[in-house]
């Protein structure tokens, strides 16, 4: 089953019907810094995290989370939303609130960012 990570200032009550219903939009400044620091650029122009493309709906950011393997850099992105923005991190498809202690993130991995540089993530 593929579950996908929803980042944004969403209503937890529309998550538990399967709803994305934002209460402001993200602070779009802080996604493209996170999107710039943590994602890349797939053959088709589109942003991705972990290798997988990021979409934008509902003032919210989403990404595939689980599907045969984590995502661990969409954790990571989703870890530092929350910090810098308050915002929601949910998992819609599964109708729940994603709680911060629940994703491990990339917990001081090295990740090949946009630009091809090496960075450490902390």
């Amino acid at each position: 089953m593929l579950h996908r990570l929803t980042i944004g200032h969403l209503d937890p009550a529309a998550v538990e019907r399967r709803q994305t219903v934002p209460r402001k939009g993200l602070e779009m400044d802080v996604v493209h810094r996170l999107l710039a620091e943590l994602g890349q650029t797939d053959a088709g122009g589109n942003i991705t995290l972990g290798g997988c493309k990021v979409e934008f709906h509902n003032a919210a950011v989403s990404c595939l989370w689980k599907g045969g393997h984590t995502n661990r850099v969409a954790e990571e992105f989703a870890l530092r939303m929350q910090r810098e923005t308050g915002c929601v991190i949910a998992d819609v498809g599964g109708y729940r609130v994603i709680e911060p202690g629940e994703l491990a993130g990339l917990n001081g991995q090295v990740v090949m960012a946009r630009g091809s540089r090496l960075r450490k993530q902390n």
